[in-house]
């Protein structure tokens, strides 16, 4: 029987940098933030849905835009959960759907926030001192301080995604520490 592991962390935390070391010891990964942009670009039931609640104005060649989607959601909480509302019947499908032979990893920046919790059996969230998770972020993302922040404050906070996950692996040092951690989990596992 497959166990899932819910990877989260906040965003510029080293998150991704953990699922891909996770990927290279073997655990399959499925990353909702890529599903869903398969989604939004492919799946006619989605593409229809989202068009039929925010209007043909997100949609570009027959696909959905994510810049344009985003400026309408992001700054309208119930805008966002109606997009919630559509997406993870999707992703809750391709999920229960996908098998492996022991665990799977699911990368899921925002695990907690859209409820995917009670479809794992492991939590592991990265973390890292919110000054470097900041300094990524903007030399990641080319964004200003003041939008910087905003896109970390749209997100739960690291403490509380802490205080919910089953363990939680640092990041602030740099790969070499977050890949030691993360080895340090993998033996637990086992």
């Amino acid at each position: 029987m497959t166990r899932i592991i819910g990877l989260t962390g906040g965003i510029a935390t080293g998150k991704s940098t953990a699922a891909a070391y996770l990927r290279e010891q073997g655990f399959p990964v499925l990353d909702l933030d890529q599903l869903t942009h398969e989604l939004e670009d492919y799946d006619h039931d989605v593409i229809q849905q989202i068009t039929a609640i925010f209007g043909s104005a997100v949609q570009t060649d027959g696909q959905i835009d994510r810049q344009k989607l985003g400026r309408v959601v992001f700054n309208n909480p119930h805008q966002l959960k109606q997009l919630v509302r559509i997406i993870n019947p999707a992703l809750l499908k391709v999920i229960t759907e996908t098998t492996a032979s022991d665990w799977l990893i699911l990368d899921a920046p925002t695990l907690f926030e859209n409820g995917f919790t009670s479809y794992v059996d492991l939590i592991l969230m990265v973390t890292c001192d919110p000054l470097v998770q900041m300094q990524r972020l903007i030399a990641r993302d080319q964004v200003s301080i003041s939008w910087a922040s905003r896109l970390i404050g749209a997100q739960w906070s690291q403490q509380t995604k802490a205080a919910l996950a089953d363990q939680v692996v640092d990041s602030t040092y740099g790969k070499q520490q977050l890949c030691r951690e993360l080895q340090r989990f993998i033996e637990n596992l086992r």
